[in-house]
């Protein structure tokens, strides 16, 4: 009787894994050790207590229940129609000539744009660094990925347009409002710019735009979407606002392609469920939203420049830029071994590698940084400093 070889597993898991999912581990076992002392810094959102406290919700079950027996398929009417108000007076988009469809929020969004659009072996372009690096979308999909260097709201577009003619580009990817990670905007000559070199090359463009509701209403510029509606698939979410879990998103997308994404959205079983598009729009229309909103930036404005105080004192050399709104800092040092030396320290970050940058740089979330924290941070870095 022969005898069975046991199928080796790790060579299958040794393929899908990654940097970042060695540096996630470690961020976790920190957390999860943690007795009080920690900074987190590499955490992606809002801390609980400056999620917005929007009070409580009437909700009509028997509406629901109705609801749910009605095929809908761009999601909820009322969210749509919300959405659609919001989207018009915030960004002047014609929602006549647009089709906007809910979805389980941006990286799905992404995940069907990419699904109904492309196809393994195409190529698409993003800025770099970018959080876009640290995504298994493309991966999954077989989608090559080509970046473009992004350094002080400069996008190289003679790199670009290289790029464009080299990889047969297919779409453009930007997080051009508060990109994630740097906090950097595209400038309004930029954002032309880009318009017209895709427009010249037929490249369609997908802004991702999560971080817009926390932009400072004085340094706001239009999204990509407002300034070309008919070249821009719009995607964003409220997961920065009300926590990942609210994985609800939507997409704003010209209507020659609306169609498609509803089919593709379709087959895949991607549509969200009506309970939590329901919760979603309760969330937009209360009363709360808006002045919760004023308050989240406001408080995050303080956050970030009492932070950059510490930074100031403790540690002199490290470079960054001060962002118009959202809760990260991008950072640029010397250190080789900073994320290393931080983490010892009980200072988590998130290093520049998982997003396509050097080991010399690291993003630091700013918003779980209230008076005690800050204070427990100051100690630390004094320390590191000797």
């Amino acid at each position: 009787m022969k005898t069975l070889v046991s199928i080796n597993w790790q060579s299958l898991l040794k393929s899908v894994e990654s940097t970042s999912s060695a540096i996630e581990e470690k961020l976790t076992q920190a957390r999860f050790l943690d007795k009080g002392e920690l900074i987190d810094g590499a955490a992606n959102e809002l801390p609980a207590d400056l999620i917005p406290d929007l009070g409580t919700f009437e909700f009509d079950w028997n509406n629901y229940l109705t609801a749910q027996k009605t095929n809908h398929p761009n999601g909820d009417p009322d969210l749509i129609k919300t959405l659609s108000y919001q989207q018009e007076i915030q960004q002047k988009i014609d929602f006549s000539r647009q089709t906007a469809l809910i979805s389980g929020g941006a990286e799905q969004s992404l995940l069907l744009i990419l699904s109904s659009l492309l196809s393994p072996g195409d190529s698409i372009a993003f800025a770099n660094p970018s959080y876009f690096h640290s995504t298994a979308v493309f991966q999954t999909l077989g989608i090559n990925r080509y970046s473009v260097p992004l350094i002080s709201s400069n996008f190289d577009l003679d790199q670009l347009e290289e790029i464009i003619l080299k990889h047969r580009i297919k779409l453009l990817l930007l997080n051009p409002t508060l990109e994630n990670p740097t906090g950097e905007n595209l400038t309004m000559h930029q954002r032309q710019s880009v318009l017209k070199l895709c427009q010249q090359y037929q490249i369609p463009i997908v802004e991702d735009d999560v971080f817009g509701w926390l932009v400072n209403d004085k340094k706001s510029l239009p999204t990509l979407k407002t300034l070309s509606p008919d070249n821009v698939i719009y995607i964003s979410s409220l997961s920065k606002l009300l926590g990942s879990n609210t994985r609800i998103g939507w997409i704003i997308a010209p209507q020659a392609i609306g169609q498609r994404l509803l089919r593709v959205q379709k087959q895949l079983d991607m549509a969200p469920r009506m309970l939590a598009q329901r919760l979603v729009n309760n969330a937009l229309t209360s009363s709360k939203f808006t002045l919760g909103l004023v308050q989240l930036t406001h408080t995050l404005e303080n956050r970030r420049n009492a932070v950059i105080k510490i930074f100031h004192k403790f540690c002199p050399k490290w470079q960054f830029s001060i962002p118009s709104g959202g809760f990260y800092l991008w950072i640029s040092q010397t250190d080789p071994n900073i994320f290393e030396n931080l983490l010892a320290e009980q200072i988590l970050v998130k290093p520049g590698t998982i997003y396509g940058a050097s080991k010399y740089e690291f993003r630091f979330n700013i918003a779980r940084m209230d008076q005690s924290k800050r204070a427990i941070l100051a100690e630390k870095l004094q320390k590191l400093k000797r």
